[in-house]
């Protein structure tokens, strides 16, 4: 899936067996599919961020 041309631009996505995960609201069994609070673009910007500042302050910076 990651070489090939026909994705070409398409990031951001989630696969599984070959095919886009489907989104889910709930975590069941088997654990096939991505959370909705995976795609969140402001939740993983507030994510980013924590960590960087988790990082310096363990670094000392």
């Amino acid at each position: 899936m990651a070489t090939s041309p026909l994705l070409q631009g398409s990031g951001g996505r989630y696969f599984a067996d070959c095919n886009e995960a489907e989104v889910l609201d709930r975590r069941g069994a088997p654990l096939l599919g991505v959370a909705r609070c995976a795609l969140d673009p402001a939740g993983a910007r507030r994510l980013w961020t924590l960590s960087e500042a988790v990082l310096a302050d363990a670094a000392g910076v």
